[in-house]
């Protein structure tokens, strides 16, 4: 199966911004009708193209990844909404669970999947309606995909191209589909 990166629209950094703002929203909507833990899952992809081949096959494997968590440890999903936009692929998840024990299975997956590093999968409290952070739970800020420096270090300083980046991704995909 051929992976692309390119093969989408690229949008500007006003769209991405509705699009953040739209996110929460939702989040909040969903916060707001069912009263629980909420997961809501976005892809981490550098760049301007957010929606392509690619994406949407990160975005298929994260819910099949998500969907085997619940099933193996009997989480009950309440609702459960997809989002396909240029902006990329999301969803949203009501879950009756534990918000802080949702939030390790979580960074469980994040951490140990061969592609996790490629999600991003927050975890919102139902009562303060906050996002739980990972350090909260002793672990690491995420690492850099192309170096083992810290993610957010390194996007900051721009201190790898987006090609680079996308050869550690297409690298990440094509190990995972050979295992």
């Amino acid at each position: 199966m051929l992976i692309k990166f390119d093969d989408g629209t690229p949008i500007s950094l006003e769209q991405m911004l509705l699009a953040k703002e739209k996110r929460v929203v939702n989040q909040q909507s969903v916060l707001t009708l069912y009263q629980h833990p909420i997961i809501s899952l976005s892809l981490v992809i550098p760049g301007a193209i957010k929606n392509s081949s690619g994406a949407k096959y990160l975005f298929n494997e994260a819910i099949k990844a998500l969907h085997k968590c619940f099933l193996k440890n009997n989480i009950t999903i309440i609702d459960e909404k997809h989002y396909c936009d240029i902006t990329g692929y999301e969803a949203i998840f009501s879950i009756n669970y534990c918000a802080e024990k949702l939030k390790q299975y979580c960074i469980n997956i994040e951490n140990s999947h061969p592609l996790g590093r490629l999600w991003d999968i927050d975890v919102i409290d139902p009562v303060t309606k906050k996002s739980l952070s990972r350090v909260l739970f002793a672990n690491q800020p995420r690492q850099c995909l192309v170096c083992d420096d810290i993610a957010k270090v390194c996007g900051r300083a721009k201190r790898h191209s987006i090609n680079e980046v996308f050869i550690a991704i297409e690298k990440k995909i094509q190990n995972f589909q050979q295992s």
